[in-house]
């Protein structure tokens, strides 16, 4: 006999019944929800990108639901972030891992698979996806104030004080050399592109860019040859050259706004602290 639901469960279940409900008109396409410059929205558009699945997926703006704080995009995703995903059912879905392997289960026909061919090299992808994910690029929390690893580079000074930012720029390289110590090459688990390729490529265009320009660092990859390598593999694709044209202007712009200057002083003013790494 099947267990009985809980309380909980039923509640989760009566939501997501109301929450496909309500979005049941919203598209008639598969719909990817992204902005240009985020690294876990630029990981799901890589994904469709080395796929084909442009004629296939739809991609639309959080305005195109309301505005990331609305009660429409609420409804798409209740921790207010991007990315999400909607299918034409109403059904809905968010996190990035999440969306990246649904879109490869659901189109595993269509384009690459992005799966290791072995058990070891599956797991391997996995553990470097969740690495990236859960160390470096999320707050793992919906709460604005809670920032990511990643954050150091771009938050700016009155979320983050200089000895958290510090403390936040020295787990990002602990996490890079942790990277390095498990990426196998050409792709990270070995010859076979994987979810792990495609979730930590948006990010290194981040740190290539910012790391230099914000602490000084004379490079990202050095005593990183492994990384080094790998990240001129994935530049080769035109999938993450597309990406990275999307990417580039946004993040020039911070740069030329004015974005990162407050948080170049903030260093400057905290000389006691260790900026360069390794």
């Amino acid at each position: 006999s099947r267990a009985p639901i809980s309380r909980a469960g039923k509640r989760l279940h009566r939501l997501r019944a109301q929450l496909s409900a309500s979005l049941d008109p919203m598209v008639s396409r598969p719909t990817l929800i992204s902005v240009p410059v985020g690294n876990n929205p630029a990981r799901i558009r890589l994904l469709i990108y080395l796929k084909g699945l442009e004629g296939t997926i739809d991609i639309k703006s959080p305005a195109d639901f309301g505005g990331m704080g609305s009660e429409e995009f609420a409804k798409v995703n209740p921790q207010g972030k991007v990315p999400a995903f909607i299918m034409p059912s109403g059904f809905t879905l968010f996190e990035a891992r999440v969306i990246s392997g649904y879109i490869c289960d659901k189109w595993a026909e269509v384009g690459p698979s992005l799966k290791a061919e072995d058990p070891d090299s599956r797991a391997l992808s996995a553990l470097i996806n969740q690495v990236h994910d859960m160390y470096i690029a999320s707050a793992n929390s919906s709460n604005p104030q809670v920032t990511a690893t990643q954050g150091c580079m771009y938050k700016p000074v009155d979320l983050i004080d200089a000895e958290s930012r510090a403390v936040k720029l020295a787990e990002l390289s602990k996490q890079l050399d942790v990277i390095e110590s498990m990426c196998v090459g050409p792709y990270c688990s070995g010859e076979c592109l994987t979810e792990a390729d495609v979730a930590m490529y948006p990010t290194f265009i981040f740190l290539t860019f910012l790391l230099p320009k914000v602490f000084g660092w004379p490079g990202v990859f050095q005593d990183r040859p492994k990384l080094e390598k790998w990240f001129k593999t994935m530049g080769e694709l035109p999938a993450a050259q597309r990406v990275k044209s999307e990417m580039m202007p946004a993040l020039e712009d911070w740069e030329t706004s004015g974005r990162l200057t407050s948080i170049m002083e903030q260093t400057k003013s905290a000389p006691h602290l260790k900026w360069v790494f390794p």
